[in-house]
């Protein structure tokens, strides 16, 4: 894969989950910071465990039929018995949502829950019941907008049928993400996933009756053995399956995955770079053709389906999120839970006591730093979007001791405008990629501009 592509974010497929924004210091200059772990410890006991301005919530389903050959999220594979959706339920299920709820009872207060997103794993693995404690539990503790909110949930093909759809929606679930990831048989084998075309198909149909508010359609590039023919076709077949809203992942080799073993980016089996590319550009030109809007740079929606709980994510809004892996962030600060189930469950009885709690006052060292990272995030989270980055007001929230980081960001563009892959707006007040080339070489573009900021530290 190209390494210029953001084509995906920190964590994988589900490029906008509570885990995502724990990959964007890849692109950072390095600096030292203070322990965040001790800071978190200082936290007040005496303030609500709530951020007011939070609207988001992320829950992390762990439970899989088996971990793909890319993945490395924090996921518990239970085996292929594990489809048969009326089989004997596994006692884990329960188990690990109780702890879920012991988690939440630690969190009250605030606004209104807007978005509710589940994620994993496999959520339609687990049973409604379940979803219906989660539900519950985040309601009781935040409220949820039950009128206005949206509460998507993954779905796998193979995992459900339409009336286990059926009951998720009347909790209250009004969209699906379907991880369908090709049509194309043998690549699926290839990448381990369980699932085969029949299951999508039949999956496909099911989603289409449930009658959902909005339902998305996950496919994934950059496979191994993937030819720009297979994408054409995975491609137009899923235009022809009709949903609000298309992500497209590019495959990245995570380290510890059994891809990163066997292949070496840009080398085959694997597309080679310029193919890559391609791939992306075939994506983005056939499904904005086909009447979608490419929001960001792995999504596209039709008018009015946007996914809103990600674009909470990439806005840089606060979240709240819960179970193993999941990252939140609050009052200004991120906290990762721990991977492994054993180590969240005591952390939940422990640390996890205090994350919902606001920082207390910090140095002015470590506020700064804090500023600074805060400042990066929104830079590259923006860039994402098709909407860009607003450069004007960024002195304002940002330019302490007279700093002027509008005039660094404008600088550090100017090259990548003169080369056609950013748009200034007139008068400089934003920034966009654009599409296909800007975002193809979104890294690029963005490591100059946190450069040019990082000089700027060392100048003063």
């Amino acid at each position: 894969m190209a390494n210029a592509m953001l084509a995906r974010g920190a964590l994988g497929p589900a490029a906008a989950r509570g885990l995502l924004l724990e990959g964007t210091r890849a692109l950072r200059p390095q600096r030292r910071v203070g322990d965040r772990r001790e800071l978190a410890a200082r936290a007040s006991e005496g303030c609500g465990a709530n951020d007011p301005a939070a609207r988001s919530a992320y829950v992390h389903l762990p439970f899989c039929r088996r971990k793909c050959f890319y993945c490395d999220f924090p996921v518990v594979a239970l085996g292929e018995g594990a489809t048969e959706l009326r089989a004997q339920e596994p006692e884990i299920y329960g188990r690990y949502v109780s702890t879920l709820l012991r988690e939440m009872e630690h969190y009250g207060g605030g606004g209104k829950l807007r978005t509710v997103f589940f994620g994993g794993g496999t959520p339609s693995l687990i049973p409604p019941r379940h979803l219906e404690r989660v539900l519950g539990r985040l309601d009781d503790a935040f409220g949820i907008d039950w009128g206005n909110a949206e509460i998507s949930m993954e779905c796998d093909p193979g995992t459900f049928d339409l009336q286990r759809l059926v009951e998720y929606r009347s909790l209250g679930v009004n969209r699906v993400s379907v991880g369908v990831q090709s049509f194309d048989g043998r690549l699926l084998e290839l990448c381990g996933r369980s699932h085969g075309e029949g299951d999508v198909l039949r999956a496909l149909d099911d989603v289409r009756a449930a009658g959902f508010d909005s339902w998305s359609l996950d496919l994934m590039f950059g496979l191994p053995h993937q030819t720009a023919e297979s994408w054409a076709e995975t491609l137009e077949m899923a235009v022809a399956a009709d949903p609000d809203h298309v992500s497209c992942y590019d495959l990245q080799l995570e380290d510890s995955t059994p891809f990163a073993r066997w292949y070496t980016e840009g080398e085959g089996p694997l597309p080679s770079e310029p193919l890559a590319a391609d791939l992306f550009r075939m994506a983005s030109r056939e499904l904005q053709g086909a009447g979608y809007s490419h929001y960001e740079i792995s999504n596209y929606a039709r008018e009015g389906h946007e996914c809103r709980h990600n674009l909470a994510y990439w806005r840089d809004d606060p979240f709240y999120a819960f179970g193993v892996g999941a990252t939140s962030s609050l009052h200004g600060r991120r906290v990762a839970r721990p991977k492994k189930l054993s180590r969240y469950e005591q952390w939940v009885e422990g640390e996890g006591r205090k994350v919902g709690f606001p920082p207390p006052d910090w140095s002015g060292a470590l506020m700064r730093e804090d500023e600074d990272e805060r400042l990066l995030d929104l830079i590259m989270l923006s860039l994402r979007l098709k909407s860009g980055l607003r450069v004007k007001g960024l002195n304002e929230r940002f330019g302490r001791a007279g700093r002027d980081v509008e005039r660094r960001v404008l600088a550090a563009v100017e090259g990548h405008a003169a080369e056609g892959l950013v748009s200034v707006s007139e008068g400089g007040h934003a920034i966009r990629l654009t599409d296909p080339e800007g975002l193809l070489l979104s890294n690029s573009v963005i490591s100059d501009i946190f450069v040019a900021l990082d000089d700027d530290e060392d100048g003063e």
